[in-house]
Formats: structure tokens, C-alpha cells, sequence
């Protein structure tokens, strides 16, 4: 990354300029306030996302077969008493008939079922049968009494531990759809089997081995750790330090303002996370997700690489103009403030650069996690993001090493670009064959 190719300018590499006037010292009091603040916004945002993200409540099922239903739908009785309940019955199971429309309770019983089970709207009918034996049969619907048969007669050990089956149509059924809790709804004509469907989930959904927990952690905490090498963030970093010796700030002062710089990028890039695996857990796919998050990341690799042989090209990892004379305004006002107000934009400005890979990890996690646990991963991420930011503010804590160190990246910023974007490639690949 030659002269211009920087996210930020260049940081200060000579001496201090004639004249500065030293900044005032931030009370220990500030710092552990705005800490305080930070850690207060981090916590709340983790609590309202467990609330509104996390696990489902427990399934108000007893075993057997339930049947919920309208009375004062006629076809509704013509079907469950012509093909239903005897479908029911030669399987074995004496059916708890549960009408909504006399008990009104026993409607919202139906409602926590589907939110428990998680049945998206689209495959939930005025008509539902769940069966609990060794798993989870749904017929959402009027499910012709073959495909009942069908369902209720598969091997356990060769079907999905969930299993869904919808048919709404009160007349001839021309079609139906299943779905095994993961991965999208396939749709089929009446008269084909449940076993194409079985082959079709476990060739493109249900065969693909989870990544394991062995794997997954030293997965998130490289990737993490690749992502935060950032030439963005350490270009602004370098200069932030190396501007306030340059203003003699004492060091400890220098310290609590990189301390929390870098804390206010954890935390921006926390919420952006958190927002991201909202978004993938409510989708029915979240193995697209992370292929098409792969796919991403091998592009951006690939461009950046596409840009040291065309310096010319417009970088999406540099730093907006517009944004950066807002960074320096602050950081040049060497207060707590103005540090987390930088960190927050050097967060936001940095993410097109290298979201690919964090929206990789999210689809994973969403995938193969509970909530909590990819909440854990989250935050294990983002630790690993800023561990850099922290490494190099304890490396340059003293005025030599910092403005060495900014000559440093300096001269040596184009084998970092190359490194970072080369490592991108191979990173995506390896993310694109875990998610297959």
C-alpha cells in the first residue's frame, strides 16, 4: 500500500510539532464512566437480543398424537373423522382432539406449539395434528391420509428428528409441502413420497456435518483474529497514539484513550454482529448465509488483490473522505469523548472492508449454535478483533516506539495489503467448504 493507499493519513512520522499545547489529563473518573457506559450498552443490547432471539419455549406437547381443530368448520369434521384420526389410530396412537373454537385456551395453546416448534406462518393451517414419539410428525392442514400413513410409518433412525407436512386445501389436493426445521420448504405433487423429500434434506441439508465444537472455537477466535488486522483501524490507531505524545500526553492518559478507542470499535462491531445473526436465525437457510457470506469474502480478497496491480481502482477498505476529517477533529481534541466517538466511526467505516468474513462466522454460528452459546462465540469474536488494537497500543506506548511504529506501516503497507487480502482468499474458501 503505497503513499495514498492508506485508510486514514499518514501518521505522524518525525518529530512533535513546534508549539502543541499539552492535553488536559482525563480524570480516572471519565474513564471508568464512559468504560461504564460502554459495558452498560454492551449488556443491554445482549439482554434485549436474548429476549427477542432467544431459545424458544419448551413445546406443550404431551406424547402421543393432538389434534387441533375447528368445530364449526364442516370439512374440517368430515376430514378428521374420514381420514385423519383412523390414520392416527393404525399407527398406534389414541389422539387428544382439541377443539379451539369451544376452549379459546386451546387456541392459544395451538399458537405457543407453532412458536415453540418455530413453524413459520407460511406453513401454519386452521387445522394442525403434532405427533411426539421419538421426535416431532406436524401435519399442518388437511394431509391426505397416504401421506399420514407415510409419515407416521418412517424409521425414526432415517427421517429428520422434525418433521413437517402441509397441505391446506379443503378440496382436491394437488400438492403439498415438507420440511424438516432447516434449510427451505420443498414443494411436491400430491402423489410423491415423503422419501424424495427425506433424500432431498439429507443430500443438501441434513448430511452436512457440523463443524465441531473442537473446530468451531479455534475457527472463531483465527477468523476473529484475521479480522482484526485491519489496515483501517491500525492506520487510524498508529495515528492516534502517535499524535498524543506528539501533544505530550503522559502515558497512562495515552493508555485509557487507546484503551477505550478500541473498546468503542469492539462495541460498534459487537452491535453490528448482533443485529447480522438476528437477521440469519429468523431466515429458513442460514447455511446460505455463510456460502454466499464465503463467497463474499473470496471477492473482496480477490479485488484487493486486483487493486496492487491497479492502484487506480477505488478501495471499499479506505476510509471515506467525508469521515475522516471527522475522526481527526476528534481525536485532535484529545478527550475520552473524542476517542469513543473515533473508535465508533472507525467501527462503522471499517465494516464493508472485512464484514464478509464476520457475516461468514455469523452463518455458521446461527447454523450449528444455540443462541447463547453463538452469543458466547460473539463475543469471543470480537474480543479477537480488537486484540491487535490492545497488542499494538501496549507495543507503542512510549513516543520512539509509536512514531516508529507509524513509520513502520508506512513502508511496509503494501506486503500487509497483499497478506491480508491473499489470507482473505484462502479463508473464504475454507469458510465456503465448511458451509457446503
Amino acid at each position: 500500500m503505497g503513499h495514498g493507499e492508506h485508510c486514514g493519513p499518514d501518521a505522524p512520522a518525525g518529530d512533535a510539532p513546534h508549539g502543541p499545547r499539552p492535553v488536559d489529563p482525563p480524570s480516572r473518573r471519565s474513564f471508568l464512566g464512559i468504560v461504564g457506559a460502554l459495558t452498560t450498552a454492551l449488556f443491554v443490547a445482549s439482554a434485549l437480543a436474548y429476549l427477542t432471539m432467544g431459545p424458544r419455549p419448551d413445546v406443550p406437547l404431551g406424547p402421543g398424537a393432538t389434534v387441533y381443530f375447528n368445530e364449526a368448520c364442516g370439512d374440517c369434521r368430515t376430514y378428521l373423522d374420514g381420514e385423519l384420526l383412523p390414520a392416527l389410530k393404525r399407527a398406534g396412537h389414541e389422539p387428544v382432539v382439541k377443539d379451539y373454537i369451544s376452549d379459546r385456551a386451546f387456541r392459544a395453546e395451538l399458537t405457543a406449539v407453532n412458536d415453540a416448534l418455530g413453524v413459520p406462518f407460511d406453513l401454519q393451517s386452521h387445522l394442525a395434528t403434532f405427533v411426539r414419539d421419538r421426535g416431532i410428525i406436524a401435519f399442518e392442514g388437511h394431509v391426505p391420509a397416504a401421506l399420514v400413513d407415510e409419515a407416521l410409518a418412517l424409521d425414526p433412525a432415517s427421517r429428520p428428528a422434525a418433521l413437517l407436512v402441509y397441505q391446506d386445501r379443503m378440496d382436491v389436493a394437488a400438492s403439498y409441502r415438507a420440511w424438516a426445521f432447516s434449510g427451505a420448504s420443498q414443494a411436491y405433487p400430491i402423489s410423491t413420497s415423503l422419501r424424495v423429500y427425506i433424500e432431498w434434506y439429507e443430500a443438501n441439508v441434513g448430511s452436512s456435518d457440523p463443524v465441531s465444537p473442537t473446530l468451531l472455537l479455534p475457527l472463531v477466535l483465527s477468523t476473529g483474529l484475521l479480522d482484526g488486522l485491519n489496515p483501517c483501524a491500525f492506520a487510524v490507531l498508529l495515528f492516534f497514539v502517535s499524535f498524543l505524545y506528539a501533544v505530550r500526553a503522559q502515558r497512562p492518559e495515552v493508555l485509557r484513550m487507546g484503551s477505550v478507542y478500541a473498546y468503542a470499535v469492539f462495541l460498534v462491531y459487537f452491535l453490528i454482529g448482533l443485529g447480522l445473526l438476528g437477521a440469519i436465525v429468523v431466515s429458513e437457510d442460514p447455511h446460505l448465509i455463510a456460502r454466499l457470506a464465503a463467497g463474499g469474502v473470496i471477492g473482496l480478497g480477490a479485488f484487493s488483490l486486483l487493486r496492487v496491480a491497479f492502484p487506480r481502482l477505488p478501495g471499499l477498505s479506505d476510509l471515506a473522505s467525508s469521515a475522516w476529517p471527522r475522526v481527526r477533529a476528534r481525536i485532535v481534541r484529545g478527550s475520552l469523548p473524542a476517542a469513543t466517538g473515533a473508535g465508533f466511526l472507525v467501527g462503522l467505516c471499517t465494516f464493508p472492508c472485512s464484514g464478509g468474513v464476520y457475516v461468514a462466522i455469523l452463518g455458521l454460528l446461527a447454523a450449528q449454535t444455540t443462541f447463547l452459546e453463538g452469543l458466547g462465540y460473539l463475543y469471543l469474536y470480537n474480543g479477537m478483533y480488537i486484540l491487535p488494537l490492545l497488542a499494538v497500543l501496549g507495543l507503542i506506548s512510549s513516543r520512539p516506539a509509536a512514531l516508529a511504529a507509524a513509520r513502520w506501516e508506512r513502508a511496509h503497507a503494501a506486503q500487509l495489503r497483499v497478506g491480508l487480502a491473499a489470507g482473505m482468499v484462502l479463508l473464504g474458501l475454507g469458510l465456503l467448504a465448511l458451509s457446503l
